[in-house]
């Protein structure tokens, strides 16, 4: 994060950016790789142009919790100040109340419980970066660095974010980070008859989907089926099928010369329009652009 900052002071035009590190107390902060040096307590966050906020893992809660004067600065902030969060950093941001009622990511494997958390945050999983009234929130680490180009765009300009990502060797924006996250339905349950159905439907995933056959199969009715499949995997059935014929369509593109209607209708669908809007609702992009991401260098 600070090196991003650092490099865009070594772009051509001047040195952009004073950095102040800063804790709730104005103590070192403690790390798994030793003290974290700060400049200062949050007394220093008046007057700034840009707050950061870093990860910080998995402890959002924690970090909440042990802060509390930092989440209260963060709420005083003047709303000219631009404030970008790293992963679990929304945790804070959403704490002070300056997310409630506008969208924000987080990590995908932890969004269920800061949208749990915080259900005033219109939070988004599959986004790898939201950006709404000059708050900006990125999802897993890597886009954090997306984060930061996109506040050093929005205050040193466009072409000072550029420069600076080609001297990290990046993309400006990588994608959603639906991309990257596995079905929504593949989360852990101990529903052994749901697992069952899971498996029946990935085994069948090209098969046109007979909620009364499944049910049958597992001695269930239809109705108490869908209801304890949407308990234990957050999806509906169908929803599940869709993800799993996409996940098996991804594989294909990357793997393959297919035409893409031959990868629609090996996965089941006869429909390639339908087939592609589908896979670009999910997976973030064409199956075209999927395609071309995946193989590129082979």
């Amino acid at each position: 994060m600070l090196d991003t900052f650092r490099m865009a002071n070594q772009v051509p035009g001047g040195h952009r950016f004073q950095l102040h590190k800063v804790s709730e107390d104005g103590q070192p902060v403690g790390h798994p790789d030793g003290l974290l040096n700060v400049d200062a307590g949050v007394e220093r966050l008046a007057g700034v142009d840009l707050v950061v906020i870093p990860s910080l893992w998995t402890e959002g809660e924690q970090g909440v919790a042990e802060n509390p004067a930092m989440v209260a600065a963060l709420a005083g902030l003047p709303e000219r100040v631009r404030v970008a969060t790293l992963c679990t950093g929304a945790y804070l941001l959403a704490a002070s109340g300056r997310l409630d009622h506008r969208p924000a990511t987080t990590h995908w494997m932890l969004a269920e419980g800061f949208a749990a958390r915080f259900p005033l945050v219109d939070t988004r999983a599959e986004a790898s970066l939201t950006v709404s009234d000059g708050l900006i929130c990125s999802g897993g680490s890597l886009a954090g660095v997306d984060a930061c180009l996109h506040a050093i765009g929005e205050l040193a300009g466009p072409e000072t974010a550029q420069k600076v990502s080609q001297l990290l060797v990046t993309d400006l924006r990588r994608g959603p980070q639906s991309l990257y996250t596995p079905p929504v339905g593949w989360r852990r349950h101990a529903d052994q008859e749901v697992r069952k159905v899971q498996q029946l439907v990935e085994r069948d995933h090209a098969q046109a989907l007979t909620l009364p056959a499944l049910a049958q199969g597992v001695h269930m009715s239809v109705r108490t089926l869908q209801r304890r499949f949407m308990a234990a995997t957050g999806v509906t059935p169908i929803h599940y099928q869709q993800q799993i014929r996409i996940e098996r369509a991804k594989a294909l593109l990357a793997g393959g010369s297919l035409p893409v209607p031959d990868v629609a209708e090996q996965v089941g669908y006869q429909d390639r329009v339908a087939f592609g809007r589908l896979f670009k609702k999910l997976a973030g992009m064409t199956p075209a652009a999927y395609r071309q991401k995946h193989q590129a260098g082979r």
